[in-house]
Formats: structure tokens, sequence, C-alpha cells
């Protein structure tokens, strides 16, 4: 499978996965910090789409936070990287998901969709 192919998949993955984040209302992400014990927490909300950084035979898929365009804040979700026609995955919701085939992307991907849309949105949007 060629780079160009193996793009044009998770790009349409990436705009299936952002549709079910925003179906699922899981568009966000929740951070929540200890600032001292006299304050107690500081909980901060993130609104968020996924977006795709790719290198050769690297693409990362990243929560990007929807504010100022210079101070945007990067949360890291997937990372698929490509080695001798074998593809893994690494990051968060893939201990399930083995090294694989090329030709197997789609069926994958479509697997780690249904992983994230199994998963309770506390335990999806909380980092």
């Amino acid at each position: 499978m060629t780079e160009a192919a193996i793009e044009k998949l998770i790009s349409s993955f990436l705009k299936d996965f952002n549709k079910m984040c925003d179906t699922e209302r899981k568009d966000f992400l929740i951070r929540e910090k200890l600032v001292t014990f006299e304050s107690g927490t500081s909980i901060k909300k993130y609104n968020v789409t996924y977006e795709l950084k790719s290198k050769s035979d690297n693409w990362s898929i990243d929560a990007v936070t929807k504010g100022w365009w210079i101070f945007k804040t990067r949360f890291p979700l997937l990372k698929i990287t490509r080695k001798d026609q074998k593809i893994t995955f690494s990051g968060l919701y893939t201990e399930s998901i083995k090294p694989f085939d090329s030709a197997n992307l789609k069926e994958n991907l479509d697997k780690y969709i249904s992983i994230c849309k199994a998963l309770p949105q506390d335990a999806f949007v909380r980092v």
C-alpha cells in the first residue's frame, strides 16, 4: 500500500472520528490539576478537534484546542507507524490492536473508532 493511499484512509478515518466525537459529545477534554492544598484543584475544559500531522511513514493524530491560532494546545491521541509493510498503533486505547499488514488498515481504524465509542464519556475526556 502506498503512502498516498494510507494518507487518504487516515484522512477519511479522521473525518469519521471527529464526527463520532461530535455526536457522542466527546469533542472536549478536561484537565484537572492540583494547585495547592488551600485552593484545591483547578479544572480547565478544552474544546478540541482531532488533526493529522504526517511525516514519512509516521502519522500522528492529536487533539488540538479551538483557540488562538498561535497558542493552540496539542494532546496526543494516536500514532500510526509503518515499517516494512507492517503498521503499528501506539497511544491511547491501542492495547488490543497488535501490529498488522498495511492491507488491514481500514479494519483496524474502524476497530479503533468502535473502541473509543464504547468508552464512557468521563474516561475519554479526562486528561
